[in-house]
């Protein structure tokens, strides 16, 4: 039994090479042999689908079979009512709906599913046959009683799959990367990267990250990124630049940009005099509007409460 770990995202395209043996050297040429895939989820193990693979020269030493699976949701499985008795049920196979095979519930095996075996597996695996384990994410081996501690407390389907997230790791993460002009890199060596995410009837929400500077390096790529509709990369302790500007969140979307010294942020004791300055916060957010057409070239600017306005 040949085992693999399928995301959509990533191995949709992917074409798998793999060698099975018969099962008993030399095989019965007077027996018709064929090859089942099952598919599971990969987190609750239910059973997703199975596909029926004949081997139709059978006389031959060797066979190679080029298959495309087509896998669905778990709503499209197609039940059938032939009579598997009290263990088994029927289940048609995705690629041929016309024909059907027991699916025996653990513990038993067997064409009818009338076969009672121990199984050898650890206690939480899918035991699909008295050998055959198919284990969950946190665990491994050929009977899964290998435990895999990081996986087990984070319960992260996609812990092994960097780049990826979603229950099934459908979705691959956002990632940014940010050119930064020389004027930039000469001041620092790292970076805070401001992620301002804008709502409509409630408190906006700011998150930031530390990113240090590759070594000879002009640019940085942040990767997982959170939903966002506003990117600010700060100097420490010094500068603001504007990077990113979103009115939509887009998933998985891939962002190049390039900052320059157009893109900075003016603190507003650099655009009021002190008269303005010694107002109250909402009298003098009454003038903001009034830079945009004072500074033509302005991108941003911030108050002392690094209130942002773009």
């Amino acid at each position: 039994m040949n085992k693999l770990t399928y995301m959509s995202v990533r191995d949709c395209n992917t074409k798998y090479n793999l060698y099975l043996l018969y099962p008993n050297r030399p095989k019965n040429s007077s027996i018709n042999y064929s090859i089942r895939i099952n598919a599971f989820h990969k987190t609750t193990l239910d059973h997703w689908a199975s596909w029926y693979l004949p081997i139709l020269f059978s006389f031959l030493p060797v066979n190679r079979i080029a298959t495309q699976l087509h896998i669905r949701g778990l709503e499209n499985i197609e039940p059938c009512s032939l009579p598997y008795g009290h263990h088994g049920r029927c289940i048609r196979y995705a690629n041929n709906k016309s024909l059907s095979y027991c699916q025996c519930q653990q513990g038993y095996s067997g064409a009818l599913c009338n076969v009672k075996h121990r199984c050898s597996c650890a206690n939480d695996p899918y035991c699909l046959t008295s050998s055959i384990c198919v284990c969950p994410l946190h665990k491994f081996g050929p009977y899964c009683h290998l435990k895999n501690s990081i996986c087990q407390s984070n319960n992260n389907p996609c812990q092994y799959h960097e780049g990826y997230s979603g229950e099934r790791c459908e979705n691959q993460n956002s990632k940014i990367t940010i050119e930064l002009d020389n004027t930039i890199t000469t001041k620092t060596s790292s970076l805070l990267v401001h992620f301002i995410t804008v709502f409509k009837d409630s408190k906006h929400e700011q998150i930031a990250t530390f990113n240090k500077i590759p070594f000879d390096k002009n640019c940085i790529t942040i990767d997982g990124v959170q939903p966002f509709n506003i990117i600010f990369i700060q100097v420490p302790n010094q500068d603001y630049y504007l990077t990113v500007l979103r009115e939509i969140f887009i998933p998985s979307e891939k962002i190049s940009t390039k900052v320059l010294p157009k893109q900075r942020c003016s603190p507003i004791a650099e655009l009021l005099n002190d008269t303005f300055l010694n107002y109250e916060y909402l009298r003098r957010a009454k003038y903001y509007p009034l830079f945009c057409r004072q500074y033509s070239q302005l991108m941003c600017f911030y108050g002392s409460k690094c209130q942002f306005s773009t």
